[in-house]
Parts: structure tokens; sequence; C-alpha cells
């Protein structure tokens, strides 16, 4: 062995240790971003879940008031169950729910059985998912049945800057014969 090879034996053994000790910390290094992304998209699932839970309480909510009002509608008596007190009861529980900047109603009108009262919900600069809410609860009520004939949205200016309105308009029905 010469004297050049017994120099840089111990830092060959140097280098190659660096070498492995480079590679174990780029191993774990690897190892623990992979762990974060793992527990990044978790976390994005949870998250998602959780929406779909709240969504779901909301809905097993809707159903109980549903229910709740149906059961309050059969058990009233005849007097109470007249087709214009129903439209009347249900004109204020929808406006209480969806809060409109303005509502505005015809008179009753009542033809081939059926008692109708068309409404109009005026909302200024509406949150969009709010106005979806809002247009598939009136679509989807069922007694006293309640339907969205349209849905216009204009845009305005007010003070000197741009103002959103949505106008939904649509009517509740109901059957002159209800009950027993």
């Amino acid at each position: 062995m010469n004297r050049y090879e017994a120099e840089l034996t111990p830092l060959i053994k140097r280098f190659w240790l660096a070498t492995a000790l480079l590679l174990i910390a780029a191993m774990v290094c690897a190892g623990l971003t992979r762990s974060r992304r793992l527990m990044e998209k978790t976390h994005d699932a949870l998250l998602k879940a959780g929406a779909g839970l709240t969504r779901m309480r909301e809905a097993s909510e809707g159903r109980e008031k549903a229910l709740a009002t149906l059961k309050t509608m059969y058990m009233l008596s005849a007097a109470d169950r007249s087709p214009e007190r129903l439209i009347y009861a249900k004109i204020d529980e929808l406006s209480s729910r969806l809060k409109p900047d303005d509502l505005s109603f015809s008179a009753i009108e009542k033809k081939a059985g059926e008692v109708s009262l068309q409404y109009t919900f005026k909302f200024t600069d509406p949150n969009y998912t709010d106005l979806l809410n809002n247009i598939s609860y009136l679509g989807g009520s069922v007694f006293p049945l309640t339907t969205v004939v349209s849905v216009t949205i204009t845009q305005a200016e007010a003070e000197g800057k741009s103002v959103l309105t949505c106008t939904i308009t649509g009517k509740v029905i109901t059957s002159e014969k209800i009950g027993p």
C-alpha cells in the first residue's frame, strides 16, 4: 500500500458514510412528505364528510318540520282547515324562513276546485347558495303546494354601486276541499 492510498482510505470511508447518511436522510424526507400528503388527503376527506353530515342533518330537520306541519294540519278543527288559512299560514312560513327584502302577493283565486295565491319575493344582493336553497325549498314544499313560476335576476345601480336583485314569482296552491 503506498502513501497516497493510505491517506485516501479514510477519506473514501468518510465519503461512503456521508453518502449513506444523505441517502437515509433523503428517504426519511420522502417518507415524511408522502405521510404529510396522505394526512392532507385524509383531512380533506374528513372535511367533505363533515359537510355531508351537516347537509344530512339539515335535510333530516326539514323532514321533521314537514312531518310536524302535516300532523298539526291534520289535527286542526274543520274551521281551521280552510284553504285560505292554510295558504296564508304557508306564506307566513315562507317569509319567515326565506327572509325576503320585499314580499308581495295577489288576492286568493278560486278556480276549478283549486285555491291559489300568487306571491313575489325580492332579494337584494343574494348569496348564490342561499338563492339556490330558497328556490329548491320553494319547489320542494308539498302541503300546500308551492310552485316557482319564474326567477329573474337583474342588475341595477344604487348609490353608485352595482346591485343584483333576484325576483322569485310563484304560487301557493291547495284544494278547495280539505279534510273529511
